[in-house]
């Protein structure tokens, strides 16, 4: 069997859990040297309900108050009741996972979320040390070589690599946040940088701002940058312009650009258009017999469709004559003035 990854001596625990709530629990430091080692990011270990168990949480608070307290002064005088004053540190974790010695056949296994809530009293350790880089090293062995995306190193810890799946981490939602000027742009780069390094690197940077186009230039740019086309890109488009198509422009997108705001008839100007659109993309769903897409699409919906059926239809509203009484020709529901 492999040896455990967690290595604590007797005395080694920095404190005891006073109160547990859900997720989070509320330690007691046994001594205010130990409270000197810590601060907020670092990764303890505590007690489980098992020999074999160990709940991983994070620090998310320290806090110390002093105490006032009293004691009795013995001398040969008097005995004198005096003041004293002590400090009580408190650490508030959230728990973020589970680490067990053994688990059925397999051994020196975590996954993240808590199993159990930790009981009063259990004793609590600070991950720090050769303790960190073997639990770092867990966390990455069943990455495979390719995923392997190396984010850097433990903020306490230098010595301990931090290293994520890059496959599963652009796939889910993160954030990175901090205030001007922190190094968040930088940050970007860097994992930008080092994804090109796994064996599948499909990642589309939107750079509102071409904070990232020097990662396209020069001999060691790694990227492919392109832009949206502009009315000066028509007649000689450079390389790396995209003409997007004009069914992927939304309803309020395409009024924008033909309609007058102004004009007393805009509104069913509007609504005319509209109709046209949303009757067009219905008979392209129609005819490629899309009928699952067809009872949920909006006149929205990114569907290609014929933009000279569009100003047909358009034209048409313009010059299409109505039958009065009589049978004579008057002016058209819709037709221009």
């Amino acid at each position: 069997m492999s040896r455990p990854i967690f290595v604590f001596d007797d005395g080694e625990d920095i404190g005891s859990v006073v109160a547990v709530d859900t997720s989070r629990v509320a330690i007691e430091v046994s001594d205010p040297e130990h409270a000197s080692r810590l601060c907020v990011g670092n990764l303890l270990a505590i007690r489980g309900s098992t020999q074999h168990e160990l709940l991983i949480g994070m620090v998310e608070r320290l806090t110390r108050s002093a105490k006032d307290g009293v004691h009795l002064d013995h001398d040969e005088d008097n005995n004198e009741i005096g003041e004293t004053t002590r400090f009580e540190d408190l650490i508030r974790a959230v728990l973020i996972g589970t680490y067990r010695t053994v688990h059925g056949d397999a051994t020196n296994t975590f996954k993240r979320g808590a199993d159990s809530f930790p009981q009063i009293g259990r004793e609590c350790y600070l991950i720090d040390g050769h303790n960190l880089q073997m639990f770092m090293g867990l966390l990455a062995a069943d990455i495979p070589v390719e995923s392997q995306l190396r984010l850097g190193h433990f903020v306490n810890d230098p010595t301990a690599l931090a290293i994520a799946c890059g496959d599963k981490l652009f796939q889910r939602h993160a954030a990175i946040l901090g205030s001007t000027g922190s190094g968040k742009s930088w940050a970007v780069a860097l994992l930008l940088e080092r994804a090109k390094q796994l064996k599948y690197p499909n990642i589309i940077v939107l750079d509102m701002h071409g904070e990232y186009s020097p990662l396209t230039q020069g001999e060691g740019n790694f990227a492919q940058g392109f832009r949206v086309a502009g009315p000066g890109d028509l007649r000689a488009p450079a390389d790396g312009v995209l003409f997007l198509p004009y069914w992927l422009l939304n309803r309020e997108e395409m009024l924008s650009m033909i309609l007058d705001r102004s004009d007393q008839n805009a509104p069913n100007q509007a609504s005319r258009f509209t109709a046209h659109v949303r009757a067009l993309k219905g008979e392209r769903l129609s005819a490629e017999g899309k009928n699952d897409v067809q009872n949920t699409f909006t006149v929205d919906s990114p569907i290609p469709y014929a933009i000279n059926d569009l100003l047909n239809l358009l034209e048409k509203d313009d010059k299409q004559k109505s039958t009065g009484s009589g049978g004579r020709e008057i002016k058209g529901e819709w037709e221009e003035s």
